[in-house]
């Protein structure tokens, strides 16, 4: 595993870079807290405002009671005006992309409806062109023997069916009837024939259906064209066999089957221009209400006080929210450049050097709200769809890295449930069934970790971007290190 040393990368201990990107990120992760605390201030500096007119006798004091009534309501007509507006832009966008989407889906069925071979028949006049084929492999019991080899007659069949109706055999029909292969779909049928002990007798029926004999027999023809090919793949996969066709003919009449396949068809045309027309009517419904929500606050009026104490609360309010949203974003900023936490996988691998298994989506992903999960996806944060897969490639990678390893150690700050679960969950892949997949607290907070890390074969470091400290993770590497080890990689909860 000698392979698998990192260090750190030059300058990394010694200067932090910012990533300015994360920092836009977490400001607005805390947008909520951030306005709220501007809102805050700007309170309290009208409140401040409204204190001084007060002593200084500019408005009586019933007056600066039904003003600052009037601009409570006033502010909460703009708070409800603002939701509507965020609410409407977030909803309208889904509405579009789901509109576009529906759109699309129902061009590509029209189109298919239009030019489909099967949608264009008529089932009261159906031309069938049937070939009945029957494939000898030569399989014969052997009398008086208690073992008796598999007779490959269903192996065959299967594998000419299978070839009949996809690939290179639907684009030979295709072509020979001057169609897309798409339009080809459900005119080919392939049936296997059974005895009345459910085992196949070797027979199989080839049918084409058209609007006029030509076609039917055009299509027919290049699927058996394919035979030879067909024989031959077979032969190889399965078994030396013959092939002979039995019967071959040409047919006219009615076929309920289609019918039903036909309205299969008209019934996804119809359900996809009844979600548009839903889709349209939701929109219509979004922009009625925005505009209801507009009228209602355009109407609004905001409060003010005689003379110049209006102006000078206006003012006092617009200061102290400008305030507040200063001080709360510096907060955030102080806070992000001073706790050093793990703040994504990459960052992780980019300031320790220690290559990344890969990252699961954390609790604070999880129960994301809809703003946060937004950002989160947009970071390209796992949300826990894909944990399961990602659980089985790291622990593939994990055997590639380390296919002599039979001890597999997972350590790292997290709770010591976090820990065994994350080792539980690595021990019930495939790639690791066969090995032993433990957990151990922090080597910085357990002395008891340390012969487990002597012993390990191979060691996963865990880390949490909620609870890991960067700093942390580089101290629990050089004790490692220090031991004789070295990290395999490291798996990262976002």
């Amino acid at each position: 595993m000698n392979e698998n040393q990192t260090t750190y990368p030059t300058g990394a201990q010694d200067e932090e870079e910012i990533d300015l990107v994360a920092l836009m990120v977490t400001l607005l992760h805390k947008l909520k807290p951030i306005l709220l605390t501007a809102v805050v201030c700007a309170v309290i500096a009208g409140g401040l405002a409204g204190v001084k007119i007060l002593r200084g006798g500019a408005v009586s004091a019933e007056d600066q009671v039904a003003y600052e009534e009037a601009l409570a309501e006033y502010q909460q007509k703009e708070k409800d005006y603002e939701f509507a507006v965020q609410q409407y832009e977030l909803t309208a966008k889904s509405n579009e992309d789901a509109q576009s989407s529906v759109q699309e889906a129902l061009k590509q069925a029209q189109d298919y409806a239009e030019k489909s071979l099967l949608k264009n028949l008529d089932v009261y006049n159906v031309w069938t062109a049937q070939a009945d084929l029957y494939i000898d492999s030569g399989y014969k019991i052997q009398p008086g023997s208690a073992y008796q080899n598999v007779d490959p007659t269903g192996a065959l069949l299967a594998a000419y069916q299978k070839q009949l109706v996809s690939g290179d055999s639907m684009n030979a029909a295709a072509d020979a009837v001057g169609v897309d292969v798409r339009y080809l779909k459900g005119v080919v049928t392939v049936e296997l024939s059974q005895n009345d002990s459910g085992e196949y007798n070797g027979v199989m029926t080839l049918q084409a259906y058209a609007a006029d004999q030509q076609t039917a027999e055009k299509i027919l023809n290049a699927l058996l064209g394919r035979l030879d090919l067909i024989h031959d793949k077979a032969a190889a996969a399965v078994c030396s066999h013959s092939v002979r066709v039995i019967d071959q003919s040409v047919t006219q009449g009615v076929s309920t089957e289609l019918r039903a396949l036909q309205q299969t068809s008209n019934e996804d045309v119809q359900n996809l221009q009844s979600q548009l027309v839903e889709l349209q009517s939701a929109r219509q419904a979004l922009d009625d209400n925005l505009a209801s929500a507009k009228s209602t606050w355009e109407s609004a009026e905001e409060p003010a006080l005689g003379g110049g104490a209006a102006s000078s609360v206006a003012k006092y309010l617009l200061i102290g929210f400008l305030l507040g949203g200063v001080l709360a974003c510096g907060v955030v900023v102080v806070r992000f450049l001073l706790d050093g936490m793990v703040y994504s996988a990459s960052e992780l691998n980019r300031s320790t050097g220690l290559p990344v298994l890969g990252a699961l989506a954390s609790d604070r992903t999880k129960k994301a709200g809809k703003l946060d999960a937004k950002l989160y996806q947009m970071e390209g944060r796992p949300d826990g769809s894909a944990d399961a897969e990602m659980l089985c490639l790291m622990a593939q990678t994990i055997r590639s890295r380390a296919p002599e390893a039979k001890n597999i150690l997972v350590t790292g700050d997290l709770p010591a449930d976090q820990l065994e679960a994350l080792a539980a969950a690595l021990q019930a892949t495939e790639p690791l069934r066969g090995q032993s997949v433990t957990a151990a607290e922090s080597i910085l907070k357990a002395a008891a970790t340390v012969p487990h890390v002597v012993a390990a074969d191979a060691i996963v470091l865990a880390a949490d971007c909620t609870v890991t400290r960067t700093d942390a993770v580089r101290e629990q590497n050089e004790k490692i290190v220090r031991l004789g080890k070295q990290i395999l990689g490291c798996i990262v909860y976002e």
